[in-house]
């Protein structure tokens, strides 16, 4: 009988979900190998699951391998889902917007408006996950998916199992990552002009006109302008959505919590906490967005200026025949940083005060219990101390949500890239964190990563 150990070797790997065999040793026609002992090697290294007969066959009728070939495979698990928002939907008109003619620039997404008592949001659960296996047969447990408290938007409720959100008012909705808000609007039918002067709500803003440059528009919800805004200053606590574009003259300022939707942005600076979609033209503009900036509609054109997203940026073409310069940042900003910085220290600091206030709402039990109901200044001080528990509370569970999206950040950084569908051209620059390259040529439908700390260019 044929010693194997001798001809071969096995090699868990250390996440002990594969095996491979590696022949060190020549073996000569007459050293016969059997399927069952190769079986039997594989079992005194614990490997049991996922062998893979056919590579076992290899070995037995092939006296030489000069290559180390996997021979088992755990089955990897199958990590849950996170816990999400899903918001009421809106039904839109399909658009051919292929081609710059089928473009209505006015049309704006539909704005969404409900009633009192309707449903403007649901809470899907987190999943468990499917556990997996490794090749010694243990059990590899899935990661579950990370669960959210549904919060009480503005004017709105939260139903008795906490799964739903109802709007209390006739507003429009602006959606939150853990909520739904519904906003009151102020609407105003024509440009921003000397009458109506700048705007400042504290709900959702329709513009239905322009607005000009030296004007400013604050909301607390969103703020939608079916015209052309110039060099203005728009922020909002939720979207800003305008159906022309921007024609910045370098002057404009548009700044979002989460997402920016315009036809084409000229010279202008948007800074979005979500997503930046345009569906024509970014040119000679300053870009920022905390997840990606997408402009692969119509033509689909980014020449000139910087665009930074965390994760992506998309497009048709980026650059153009004369070689702009045309910087891209890929990866996390420097506030993303400091805020998750700031976080840890926040947190630090609440947890202090929970400790202190649980010590003082325990002293008070304490006196309750030995002199019953308690009155006066006793009273109201336990009444302040619980309400300042209780706030200090939701302010934590804000703090741990906002802290858990940047950690999810954080671990896939690297992960992030830049496309362009049709061509990037020269002079186009790259950045991923510390590294950077400079397109020499012109590259057809070209999608740049971080590998192997190197920026690489993959060509379809």
């Amino acid at each position: 009988m044929v010693d194997v150990a001798e001809f071969y070797e096995v090699i868990v790997s250390k996440d002990k979900m594969n095996a491979t065999i590696r022949q060190v040793e020549k073996r000569n026609e007459d050293d016969k190998v059997t399927a069952e002992d190769l079986k039997r090697l594989l079992y005194d290294h614990d490997v049991v699951y996922g062998i893979d007969e056919s590579v076992l066959n290899l070995f037995v009728n092939t006296p030489i391998i000069s290559q180390e070939l996997v021979v088992a495979k755990g089955k990897a698990p199958k990590d849950g889902h996170n816990a999400y928002l899903k918001p009421i939907s809106f039904s839109e008109k399909a658009k051919d917007i292929e081609s710059y003619e089928n473009i209505d620039m006015r049309d704006v997404v539909n704005i969404p408006t409900v009633e009192i008592g309707e449903k403007v949001g649901e809470k899907i659960q987190a999943t468990l996950g499917e556990d997996g296996i490794n090749i010694n047969n243990e059990q590899v447990p899935a990661k579950p998916g990370r669960d959210f408290k549904l919060a009480k938007g503005k004017n709105t409720k939260i139903s008795e199992d906490e799964l739903e959100l109802y709007s209390l008012i006739n507003g429009q909705i602006s959606v939150d990552k853990y909520t739904v808000h519904v906003h009151p609007t102020y609407e105003i039918k024509g440009d921003l002009s000397m009458k109506t002067g700048n705007v400042d709500f504290v709900g959702n803003v329709i513009i239905n006109g322009n607005v000009p440059a030296g004007y400013s528009v604050n909301a607390v919800g969103d703020i939608r302008v079916t015209g052309t805004v110039e060099a203005a200053t728009l922020t909002s606590g939720g979207s800003i959505f305008i159906g022309s574009g921007v024609v910045g003259q370098h002057k404009s300022y548009l700044e979002a919590e989460k997402d920016i939707k315009t036809a084409f942005i000229n010279e202008g600076t948007v800074k979005a906490g979500g997503i930046v979609e345009v569906t024509q033209t970014i040119l000679h503009s300053q870009v920022t967005s905390g997840k990606m900036v997408i402009c692969n509609r119509g033509r689909g054109l980014i020449v000139g200026g910087s665009i930074s997203a965390i994760e992506t940026i998309k497009a048709k073409e980026i650059g153009n025949d004369m070689h702009t310069q045309t910087d891209l940042f890929i990866g996390l900003t420097k506030d993303t940083i400091d805020e998750h910085k700031a976080l840890e220290k926040e947190m630090s600091e609440i947890n202090d005060s929970l400790k202190k206030l649980t010590q003082l709402l325990r002293t008070f039990l304490t006196k309750e219990k030995q002199n019953g109901t308690l009155e006066g200044r006793d009273k109201q001080t336990k009444l302040k101390v619980l309400r300042s528990y209780q706030e200090n509370n939701e302010k934590k569970q804000k703090i741990q949500e906002r802290y858990a999206e940047l950690e999810d950040m954080i671990a896939k950084e690297g992960t992030g890239h830049v496309m362009a569908e049709k061509k990037m051209y020269g002079n186009v620059s790259v950045h991923f964190g510390k590294y950077k390259r400079t397109l020499r040529s012109n590259y057809s439908r070209p999608t740049v990563k971080m590998e192997d700390s190197e920026i690489k260019i993959i060509t379809k």
